[in-house]
């Protein structure tokens, strides 16, 4: 099966999962990294309902299906295991979960529902998925930001590496220097050379 093709299943398959209720995709419970730093506040839901709050440095554990936000005017970093930065930018939510496959060993998913992210993905065949309403981005080796509208519309930059970026209507490989844009019943658009660079500026402050 070639790359792209293959893409396009994990795009299918991680387009089906979306649709699922919470308690058919969390494993509760296990640790998948730890919260860093927030320049304001991040908020993390427990599975229980639980708030925690971290403003400022620190080592908050997060776990399968926590809920992070970020309040408005507010950034914070995320180290994801097995070693996946994420920076989440002002007004931002997503769910942490996973997904474990023989070939790729299990693969951390960002689910997406609107704001802005910067990762950072590893290695492994697919180390991290990002979801959105719209689309689902894919990568190894890769830095990527992905930010997500108010009505889904999702646009991903590549600042290096490549990453695949998938709707249910057609897979695009997006490369560095270059963005891609998904949106609800259409096609992502043909990747076209942006300022990656500017594209991810705003992770500098809680990245120091």
């Amino acid at each position: 099966m070639g790359r792209i093709a293959a893409g396009s299943l994990a795009a299918a398959l991680a387009w089906a999962a979306w649709s699922l209720a919470p308690s058919d995709a969390i494993a509760q419970g296990v640790p998948v990294g730890t919260a860093q730093n927030a320049v304001g506040t991040l908020v993390v839901v427990r599975t229980d309902g639980i708030e925690h709050r971290l403003q400022g440095r620190g080592s908050l554990p997060l776990f399968e299906g926590d809920v992070l936000r970020t309040e408005p005017g507010s950034q914070a970093i995320v180290q994801l295991r097995p070693g996946a930065p994420v920076a989440l930018n002002e007004k931002t939510s997503l769910k942490i979960l996973s997904r474990w496959e023989k070939t790729a060993g299990t693969i951390r998913i960002l689910r997406v529902s609107q704001g802005e992210v910067w990762a950072k993905a590893g290695s492994g065949p697919a180390a991290l998925e990002i979801e959105t309403p719209a689309a689902v981005a894919s990568g190894r080796d890769a830095e990527i930001d992905l930010k997500v509208a108010e009505d889904g519309q999702s646009a991903l930059t590549v600042v290096s590496g490549s990453a695949e970026f998938g709707t249910p209507f057609g897979v695009c490989a997006v490369k560095g220097g270059t963005a891609s844009v998904g949106a609800r019943g259409a096609a992502c658009t043909a990747p076209q050379p942006t300022n990656a660079a500017a594209a991810v500026g705003w992770k500098q402050a809680v990245s120091q």
